[in-house]
């Protein structure tokens, strides 16, 4: 590490060189040669928010990558701790980096709108196009930097990466994107009330009411897919300029109406978005496919928020008497951060007819208490893998294999589904977490296959793997995984489950299964320490004594799985 050369640019540059760092580890963690326009579009965003001189441009950009990028942000912490000696001595005023990272807001809101493509210089190459009615060059392009609205996953992992690096409480991410988010909705709406206004003025009746009366009574302006009501009460913020207050002082072509598509775009609003849109399931032997919103508590105040970051959750089976998500329990987890979040459901009919079959089954081998001790002392010694199975349990497999094979293969035609939605951003152009357990994590881990060999990166921040019925040591399958996921693969696995066991008893699996023993990372990962970091292991065995509990105890299990990510 002390071979590395620090250049007098990069040592006053010391927070663009950790952001641009952060980035090249990200990358290198993502699919590095796939990454590498992303890095490249990132950089040049990050040296155009400090206005890097031309002059000390080429030594940021030569920064290492790699692990060799990791301990240069090392280097650059120690820079920061000089700058800040230097400052409590007076020996020189407090340099723009250190003036930044002292500051979450200056932080936050400038490395946010950077990553979404929108920082000053942005804004005025997308209001020039505007003018000239050449957006499409702007948009298309992307140019050297980031594109426009468009909020990538590696983006937003860079933004975790930094604040870790400079002991930042990891919801300062989430907390500024849903300002930065009110902040564009108002912009839509600024766009949005004026052309209402304008339909108003040119209507005899609207006209002779009055556009105060208009307002009171209310008028439905359907911009990007979404109908939004506009009201007397809404009419006062929507005219206030709100995003100079995040840190964008140019409102002009955010209120424009070619502003207020491409931010519906981002939002995941345009066309619908996930709910509106209808899915063609017979192209992938689905009879059912279809996303539901999932109201967290911090939505209850209003529905039509929107956030920069959306979640996917993912069921294995369903309890056919529920009417509401099978993951409605952790909207009221502390600290879980989901954005806008949906649930999928794919072919209800064989989820709930899986489940039926998990009740039957533990309710047919609970009835010998000799069984029960049997399972649990070999559970426990972990011999499931090789024991013989008591003949009384082996001819009650018929009550469940048929429906856990059927659902195998559903699972995986679900999962090809969701990396089309995804590929196609349904969901908008912005990070999206996938969570699933049993079934549900196969899909997920499917999609990410199906990702991966379509080269489509950047989509999938996290991923949230619970009992997943797939093998553990399978090299090929977990790197491609990794390589999709821009920041953290959460796998969690309980040794405890013995329905699990006996699902796959006459599988090789058995020994390695993920959601019985996890993943071997050391050995998947050996020469690769930026992947080994990205995927943590957690044994649920506390919670989790049988393969149901994923869906009666999703909210313990989410609020353990939440400190990982």
């Amino acid at each position: 590490m002390e071979a590395l050369e620090i250049k007098a640019a990069v040592a006053q540059n010391w927070l663009a060189a950790l952001c641009i760092c952060s980035g090249r580890c990200v990358m290198a963690a993502s699919g590095a040669a796939e990454s590498q326009a992303w890095s490249d579009q990132f950089t040049q965003s990050i040296l155009e928010w400090f206005d890097i001189p031309d002059a000390d441009m080429d030594a940021l950009r030569a920064m290492p990558y790699g692990d060799a990028a990791n301990d240069m942000i090392l280097l650059m912490l120690r820079c920061k701790r000089a700058d800040e000696a230097a400052a409590e001595q007076g020996r020189v005023p407090t340099g723009v980096s250190l003036e930044v990272a002292s500051d979450p807001e200056k932080l936050y809101s400038g490395l946010l709108l950077t990553c979404l493509g929108v920082g000053d210089r942005q804004l005025e190459s997308l209001e020039e196009a505007e003018e000239s009615m050449d957006l499409r060059s702007t948009v298309g392009a992307g140019g050297r930097t980031l594109c426009p609205f468009a909020y990538d996953a590696r983006s937003r992992a860079v933004a975790f990466v930094v604040g870790d690096w400079l002991d930042m409480p990891k919801q300062f991410v989430s907390t500024y994107e849903v300002r930065i988010a009110r902040g564009l909705e108002r912009a839509v709406d600024k766009a949005m009330l004026g052309d209402a206004s304008a339909k108003a003025l040119s209507d005899d009746k609207k006209r002779k009411w009055g556009w105060q009366r208009y307002l009171t009574a209310g008028a439905g302006v359907a911009v990007a897919g979404t109908l939004v009501g506009v009201t007397a009460g809404l009419a006062a913020p929507l005219m206030a300029a709100g995003m100079g207050a995040i840190g964008i002082g140019g409102l002009g072509f955010l209120a424009t109406t070619g502003g207020s598509a491409m931010i519906g775009s981002l939002l995941g609003i345009a066309g619908g978005g996930l709910i509106g849109k209808r899915f063609n399931t017979r192209m992938r032997g689905l009879r059912e496919f279809y996303f539901t919103r999932l109201l967290l508590s911090s939505d209850c105040s209003d529905s039509q928020t929107h956030h920069l970051h959306a979640t996917i959750l993912v069921p294995g089976f369903l309890d056919g008497s529920a009417h509401t998500s099978p993951f409605a329990p952790i909207a009221t987890v502390l600290g879980l951060d989901l954005g806008d979040a949906y649930t999928l459901y794919y072919e209800t009919k064989e989820l709930i007819a899986l489940q039926s079959a998990f009740a039957n089954f533990v309710s047919n081998t609970a009835k010998s208490a000799a069984i029960s001790l049997i399972l649990k002392q070999t559970i426990l010694s972990g011999l499931i893998g090789a024991f013989a199975w008591p003949l009384a349990i082996l001819n009650l497999g018929q009550l469940i294999d048929t429906p856990w094979a059927v659902g195998l293969e559903r699972a995986k035609r679900a999962g090809k589904m969701l990396a089309d939605v995804l590929v196609n951003r349904a969901h908008g152009n912005r990070p999206v977490t996938l969570i699933g357990y049993s079934l549900g994590a196969l899909t997920i881990f499917t999609c990410l296959q199906e990702l991966h060999r379509r080269k489509s990166f950047g989509v999938v921040e996290v991923a949230v793997l619970l009992g997943m019925p797939a093998d553990g040591t399978a090299t090929d399958s977990w790197l491609a995984a990794c390589q999709c996921v821009s920041r953290r693969i959460v796998v969690g696995y309980s040794t405890n489950d013995w329905i699990l066991a006996f699902l796959f008893r006459a599988s090789a699996l058995c020994s390695n299964l993920t959601g019985l023993t996890g993943v071997d990372v050391d050995t998947i990962f050996h020469k690769q320490p930026l992947m080994r970091r990205k995927l943590v292991c957690l044994d649920l065995g506390g919670t989790v004594a049988q393969h149901s509990d994923y869906l009666e105890n999703i909210d313990d299990i989410m609020l353990e799985v939440s400190q990982h990510f």
